[in-house]
């Protein structure tokens, strides 16, 4: 069995083999749209998702919301990271995401910043560790037609921005985003409850976020206390 740390260099090499295609360029530029302090390069959330899918596993890692606020121009969301150890879950630390609220898209922004948050844990934890050393300019190509190399296919997450700090990062073909796997936000069959996030894991559906203040409305919609994961859950039927 592989250790966690076997499992983190695995994932950096998938990273590492996707090449040019995984990395983008951020630019910060003030409002009048002039590009201010340094340019840097990063992983796209969706290339850390997918390596971490497939390499860790869907089912060996997941996140809690602590806080989410919104402000005028932008969203901030604060998440904890959790991965399976021995069957027992351990917190890996919390980090604090934001994405910049734009033509008054207040949804998309909020999914962003919890995307960014959660990259930005396994960031805590050495995965993207190029990004954050600085090794990843010479590497960037506009419009790359590089193919990455193949693995095992999981199920894919969808593209998302990745927010910093301040002023508005400049990204290649922003798209309206959600949250990655193994979160999904509420399907038709799943209750719209604020402050209310939901994990799906198979055939269960784990409520996340403001759980302690919703329970009765959560119990009202078919959903049971986990006494040993202490978590709400509900088995979806398909």
């Amino acid at each position: 069995m592989s250790t966690l740390t076997e499992k983190i260099n695995a994932t950096n090499n998938m990273l590492r083999d996707s090449g040019s295609n995984a990395i983008q360029k951020i630019e910060m530029k003030d409002r009048e749209g002039k590009v201010i302090g340094q340019i840097r390069y990063g992983y796209k959330p969706q290339y850390v998702f997918d390596a971490v899918n497939q390499i860790i596993g869907p089912e060996n890692w997941r996140y809690e919301l602590i806080k989410e606020e919104i402000f005028e121009n932008q969203a901030v969301a604060e998440v904890k990271l959790f991965l399976k150890t021995d069957a027992e879950w351990l917190c890996k630390g919390s980090h604090k995401g934001q994405m910049g609220i734009v033509r008054g898209n207040v949804g998309d922004a909020q999914k962003g910043a919890i995307t960014d948050a959660i990259q930005k844990c396994f960031s805590l934890i050495s995965v993207g560790q190029d990004a954050y050393r600085g090794l990843l300019g010479n590497i960037y190509k506009p419009n790359s037609q590089q193919a990455p190399k193949q693995y095992p296919s999981q199920p894919k997450s969808e593209p998302k921005q990745q927010a910093l700090p301040t002023s508005q990062p400049v990204q290649p073909a922003p798209e309206p985003t959600t949250p990655v796997t193994p979160q999904t936000l509420p399907a038709a069959d799943l209750p719209m409850i604020d402050g209310i996030t939901y994990q799906h894991h198979d055939s269960i559906v784990v409520a996340m976020g403001k759980v302690y203040d919703k329970k009765e409305l959560l119990k009202a919609s078919g959903f049971r206390w986990n006494k040993e994961q202490k978590n709400w859950f509900k088995e979806m039927t398909h």
